[in-house]
């Protein structure tokens, strides 16, 4: 059963400060920079493994494995730790486990500096809680697994999150320089998260010359936006002309739910953008059709999409 860090933060405060030192000698002592699959040497390491490829940009000092779920009270994942390698386990490996807050310091820092990836910050204590800080991988075994519950009705949804877990020591074997620390990122999606298909819609593009032909009209059949969390009732999305290529102009264009009534306010960088005077904009949670009606520009230069249509078709990947 999951315990509550609060619960077990005094005992493992000694293991932060270890963690911490370890993150600085390891890294700059070792290099074991393959993958899971195909450890260098002959020799076993120990690490952390998850058969899918990491978020993180490649040459990331520690990888970033992230699971993605919908706004509820409890998420359970699991994740992997191995003794890959060429040989057979002939003992029980006991493992002791810390937070590091210094890895992610690490790692956001490399993003900064050098390889212009996203960011993370620590997930507080009460987001999440850990089953134990030891693990064994039991003697003729090679991987042990150890879970995790998050809470994403807690989640601060307009910032990203990351629990940044170090193997900080083993009753035998080797370490992993970079891959004995998992930085597991949780993605939480608000209920209009999703693939939306255009079923039905038009957008007048006008000018000084008159209304264009060739990016206004209705919209093509097969088009579809992609709606993302921004928080836990505004997703973002991108205007498309009427053959789904991209509008221009409208940064961080977004759509606002009220949980009250359906309705909907469309938003943007651009700020003339607006909801049509008038018009509907709302959300069919039954159906989960967002209808939207908004405009934006100066006559003659003004734009108009009416009676947008979206229909949920599945989560983004």
């Amino acid at each position: 059963m999951a315990i509550s860090f609060n619960k077990i933060f005094m005992k493992t405060n000694l293991f932060k400060i270890s963690a911490a030192f370890l993150s600085i000698l390891l890294a700059g002592c070792l290099d074991d920079n393959k993958y899971a699959l195909d450890p260098s040497g002959s020799n076993n390491i120990i690490e952390f493994y998850d058969p899918s490829v990491p978020s993180n940009p490649s040459g990331a000092i520690y990888p970033v494995w992230t699971n993605v779920t919908e706004i509820q009270p409890a998420y359970e994942f699991e994740q992997v730790i191995s003794f890959s390698g060429p040989n057979g386990n002939p003992n029980d490996i006991v493992l002791t486990l810390a937070i590091d807050p210094l890895a992610l310091q690490e790692y956001n820092k490399q993003m900064v500096d050098e390889l212009h990836g996203g960011i993370y910050e620590i997930m507080p204590d009460n987001y999440f809680s850990f089953d134990d800080f030891t693990v064994t991988i039991p003697k003729g075994q090679t991987k042990a697994n150890i879970s995790i519950t998050v809470h994403p009705d807690q989640f601060d949804l307009t910032k990203n999150f990351a629990l940044p877990l170090r193997i900080v020591s083993a009753s035998s074997g080797i370490l992993s320089a970079h891959f004995s620390v998992a930085l597991l990122a949780v993605v939480v999606k608000n209920k209009y998260d999703g693939v939306y298909e255009i079923i039905e819609g038009n957008i007048f593009r006008n000018s000084a010359a008159g209304p264009d032909p060739v990016l206004g009209g209705d919209y093509d059949d097969g088009l579809t936006m992609d709606l993302e969390t921004i928080n836990g009732n505004t997703n973002g999305f991108a205007p498309l002309w009427k053959d789904g290529s991209g509008v221009g102009g409208v940064p961080a264009t977004k759509l606002s739910v009220d949980e009250g009534t359906n309705e909907v306010t469309v938003t943007s960088g651009n700020a003339s953008m607006k909801n049509t005077a008038g018009a509907i904009n709302s959300y069919d949670p039954i159906e989960k059709i967002f209808t939207l009606n908004f405009d934006w520009g100066a006559a003659p230069n003004n734009r108009i999409i009416s009676n947008l249509k979206l229909k949920y078709v599945g989560p983004r990947p």
